[in-house]
């Protein structure tokens, strides 16, 4: 089996496709009946050497990290949760503006997807062999891809670092690592779409 070759290919890929930042997160593709596919994207320490490593010569390997990027499919997005029920979801699929509300409670179920600081920190070492990275996996990206143009998405509270944003028929929630591990109220977030036309 060739899995670590995958998975750093895999690595690379997303790499690309992302800020060093926004590295890990969900992604959900929704459809008009509530059925989709959820993708998660977790940054953790590798401890098995990949291919690159076993098959090279007069190195001494000190950094290694892993992007695991897992998708699978749900019936129904108000029966999922995420992190043990630290994250809901709460549909309004009726209706010319359907909606979905996502809670998102603070806490370590936030380590499923980001290892600690000073783990990240040297990781970003192997991210970035220039330095100019400080620390990866440090904002968590939630997107939401729905069946229609997105017309609201707005979180309570805001804080530092809490950026939401929308671009077509995405919704896109970023939050800091270190946010969803202070004390704190859950954070809402509410998206809104235009029911495509019959």
């Amino acid at each position: 089996m060739r899995t670590p070759s995958i998975l750093s290919l895999l690595l690379v890929s997303l790499l690309s496709a992302c800020s060093g930042g926004e590295l890990v997160g969900v992604h959900i593709k929704l459809d008009a009946n509530g059925s989709g596919t959820i993708t998660t994207r977790a940054l953790m320490p590798l401890e098995q050497a990949v291919d690159a490593e076993t098959r090279a010569k007069g190195v001494k390997w000190s950094v290694r990290a892993g992007l695991v990027a897992s998708q699978g499919q749900f019936d129904q997005i108000g029966e999922v949760t995420l992190g043990e029920g630290a994250v809901t979801f709460s549909p309004q699929l009726d209706g010319d503006r359907p909606g979905l509300r996502v809670t998102l409670k603070r806490g370590n179920w936030v380590a499923q997807l980001a290892p600690g600081k000073a783990r990240r920190k040297e990781m970003a070492k192997a991210y970035d062999p220039t330095g100019r990275t400080d620390e990866i996996g440090d904002v968590l990206r939630i997107e939401v891809a729905a069946p229609g143009p997105v017309i609201t998405s707005g979180v309570l509270p805001t804080g530092r670092g809490v950026n939401v944003d929308r671009d077509g028929r995405k919704a896109i929630l970023l939050l800091p690592v270190a946010t969803m591990l202070e004390e704190g109220d859950a954070f809402i977030w509410d998206i809104s779409w235009l029911r495509k036309a019959q």
